[in-house]
């Protein structure tokens, strides 16, 4: 008999297994993964950042606002006048080709002897031509003063000067043949001497339409550079340029208006036929 209490007598006895049957919880779930894990989304891997080409973006993006700082800030604060702003620049750049296209029209019309028609439609040309020229002065002052980067940004750009003294060049040479095309429509209405244009009239008004051409030639040169704060400075006062631009002007509108009332316009000038008929 077994004694009190004690549970050696009746334990059942442990049978034993093979020793490659004996697998542990913990060896288990080492060599096969829990399920739960293969359905949660595969994580992407960070990708390392290249510095040096985040730097360069940067520095591409940060660079144009340091070296000019007025143009980004003129860019945003005409950002609420952008469509006044969009017309006054239309109106600009309209006026500028009207100008070219009246300039050329008296270039290759004016000549020796020309037909009732040609005086006509120089004269209609040259009228054009005034429309356009007031019609860009009105929206060259809207851009200067109430849109794009603003009187004191243009007032310090030598650039902006320089067009503006080519624009009284232009204006300035266009009192010559203005004037003679008055001057000829008038004595023509009048019942007044009107002859025909002569070679050498016809020569002095060609060479005022193609210094009036060069001028319009260089002015978008101009304006391109100006508008980019090419040579800005604030050195040099800007009413010492306005001053030499106003003496250009004045000058040269004497000079051509004085010119045209004292041409001496003659006939045209015909070659003697020899060996006439008896």
């Amino acid at each position: 008999f077994l004694a009190p209490g004690s549970t050696l007598g009746w334990a059942p006895k442990l049978q034993s297994r093979p020793r490659g049957l004996l697998l542990s919880a913990s060896s288990i779930a080492e060599e096969r993964p829990c399920p739960s894990s293969d359905l949660s989304p595969k994580q992407p891997k960070n990708k390392e950042v290249d510095g040096g080409a985040l730097l360069s973006g940067v520095s591409l993006l940060v660079l144009p606002a340091l070296l000019f700082p007025e143009s980004v800030q003129a860019a945003v604060a005409g950002a609420p006048n952008a469509l006044p702003s969009a017309f006054a620049a239309y109106g600009h750049y309209f006026s500028l080709l009207g100008n070219v296209v009246c300039i050329c029209y008296e270039r290759f019309v004016i000549k020796p002897n020309m037909s009732d028609d040609e005086e006509i439609g120089i004269a209609i040309a040259d009228s054009l031509y005034g429309v356009f020229g007031l019609l860009l002065t009105y929206t060259g002052y809207l851009r200067l003063t109430a849109y794009e980067k603003g009187w004191e940004f243009y007032s310090h750009e030598p650039f902006f000067w320089v067009k503006i003294g080519l624009f009284g060049v232009l204006g300035a040479s266009s009192f010559f043949n203005t004037t003679k095309i008055i001057q000829r429509s008038v004595a023509k209405q009048t019942g007044g001497d009107f002859q025909p244009m002569n070679e050498k009239l016809a020569a002095r008004m060609k060479q005022i339409c193609n210094a009036e051409l060069t001028a319009l030639a260089f002015i978008p040169l101009m304006a391109t550079l100006m508008a980019r704060g090419v040579g800005y400075s604030n050195s040099i006062p800007w009413q010492a340029e306005a001053a030499l631009d106003a003496l250009i002007f004045g000058g040269l509108s004497f000079k051509y208006i004085k010119e045209a009332l004292d041409f001496e316009d003659g006939p045209l000038e015909t070659e003697e036929v020899e060996g006439a008929a008896p």
